[in-house]
């Protein structure tokens, strides 16, 4: 196979991926009724069984979020029975946090990112599953890792110091927390699965090597769970870094690909472009010899 061919072969490929990508954004700039926003999309349903309050859906950006609980804060400050503690701002966002989500993955639809969906099988992994705070806050219903990554990078943006806490067990699988540090400690917070608050407090709301240690004290805030799971969940924990990000990578995936989302049209029409251009350089040798051979032709 030639350089010739082989540049031909590639320019057909780059233009049929402009048409592909150009007539795919077309469809993506449509973002209302989409038909392709269904395909393969299973939406989690609400169990009825969880803390949750659909009219806090109204609260899809982390600014809106931040400023309803400084709000509510505000009131309860006003409260002539409160208390200043540096751990009554994060309980209350995390009451907040129970009630505006309720279980389940909150992946990307084709009109908010079709090119992280089209690149996904690529990647190997769940890279269409959502780490964006403010894309998280576009649906009522999120995981425990992306309900732990939302809730750190609001109490981050108010001076707070926050960790992944993280377990891994090879029969029950993985599970994602976190933990505050205020009034010199840590401490623990699981909005996903909702451990039972009071008992939480009561106990100064404790870390994971308190809970992990206290099994009586893990299983009345956790009532709701078996007892051999989570036993077996909690014994295997591990902590993340302090104040990072917990989804770098994933995250600025999810940016470039939103991005492409828009444009990814225009850089396959540029490489098309370059690519012709040098096959054209190439074809040029030909011509100019071919040329000077019909010229000697003439003259002879």
């Amino acid at each position: 196979m030639t350089k010739k061919s082989v540049w031909m072969a590639l320019q057909v490929l780059l233009f049929l991926a402009f048409n592909f990508l150009f007539f795919l954004t077309i469809l993506f700039l449509f973002k209302k009724n989409n038909v392709f926003d269904k395909i393969g999309l299973h939406e989690p349903v609400y169990n009825g069984t969880e803390v949750f309050d659909p009219s806090l859906q109204r609260l899809n950006s982390i600014k809106k979020l931040e400023d309803y609980c400084d709000s509510l804060y505000s009131v309860q400050s006003m409260n002539s029975q409160f208390k200043s503690d540096e751990g009554n701002y994060p309980v209350l966002v995390d009451s907040v946090m129970r009630q505006r989500f309720y279980h389940g993955y909150s992946r990307y639809r084709f009109s908010e990112n079709y090119m992280a969906l089209l690149l996904e099988p690529l990647t190997g992994k769940e890279a269409a599953a959502i780490v964006i705070p403010d894309d998280m806050l576009k649906y009522p219903y999120a995981a425990c890792s992306q309900q732990s990554i939302l809730m750190m990078e609001l109490l981050k943006r108010k001076g707070y110091s926050t960790r992944k806490v993280g377990f891994l067990d090879k029969q029950y699988g993985g599970h994602f927390c976190f933990e505050v540090l205020y009034n010199g400690s840590w401490h623990f917070f699981d909005t996903n699965q909702e451990p039972d608050m009071n008992v939480l407090n009561v106990n100064n709301r404790p870390g994971i090597a308190f809970l992990s240690k206290n099994k009586e004290v893990l299983r009345a805030a956790y009532p709701h769970l078996e007892p051999e799971r989570l036993d077996a969940i909690f014994g295997n924990y591990f902590f993340g870094k302090p104040d990072t990000f917990e989804a770098p990578r994933a995250r600025i995936y999810q940016q470039v690909t939103k991005i492409l989302s828009y444009c990814g049209w225009f850089f396959a029409l540029l490489a098309y472009v370059l690519v012709r251009k040098k096959r054209t350089m190439l074809m040029r040798p030909e011509r100019k010899y071919a040329g000077l051979f019909l010229k000697a032709e003439t003259n002879g």
